[in-house]
């Protein structure tokens, strides 16, 4: 059943790259992103060399985009779309992994609950906790909130070096 959301010029007939990123609201560099991945199988080519996705890949972005915006990885969504596409998704996978996303999710609304805490702090005008915070009380909570997967020092570096207490730290 073609998407009530898609434009009437895209249903059915094979789309242009522009047009595909145009109806999924994608990038080229997405779908080819997508593409490098396994998530969309290879594209037909018109005479001229231009790719021509069927008109179902449309469906497809949009369903990538949403997972990944739900915080699945690409490999996740690899192993969801392959199920899917064979016919038979795998009970016992799924429930492993809605499990790990719940978790994921629990940890990341802890982290944003604790940076919200922070933000308001200062949006109300109090901007003490960031400027007497020498033990980096707000790393060590944000740490602590959930866990995260260990960053790169370039990664932490970049992220919290306008905090003077990281920055000593870090050098």
């Amino acid at each position: 059943m073609p998407s009530p959301t898609r434009p009437p010029e895209t249903r059915g007939a094979p789309l242009t790259t522009a047009r595909l990123c145009a109806a999924a609201s994608a990038t080229r560099g997405m779908l080819r992103l997508y593409e490098a991945e396994g998530l969309l199988a290879p594209p037909a080519r018109s005479s001229a060399g231009y790719r021509r996705y069927p008109a179902d890949t449309v469906d497809r972005v949009q369903a990538i985009r949403l997972l990944k915006e739900l915080g699945f990885t690409l490999r996740d969504i690899g192993l969801l779309l392959s199920e899917r596409d064979e016919g038979a998704i795998d009970p016992a996978r799924m429930q492993a992994l809605a499990a790990a996303q719940v978790a994921t999710i629990d940890a990341r609304m802890a982290r944003l609950a604790l940076v919200r805490r922070y933000v308001a702090a200062v949006a109300a005008g109090d901007l003490s906790q960031l400027q007497d915070d020498a033990e980096c009380q707000f790393l060590v909570d944000f740490m602590a909130a959930a866990p995260i997967v260990a960053p790169t020092t370039a990664t932490l570096s970049a992220t919290f070096t306008p905090l003077a207490c990281w920055a000593e730290s870090a050098s």
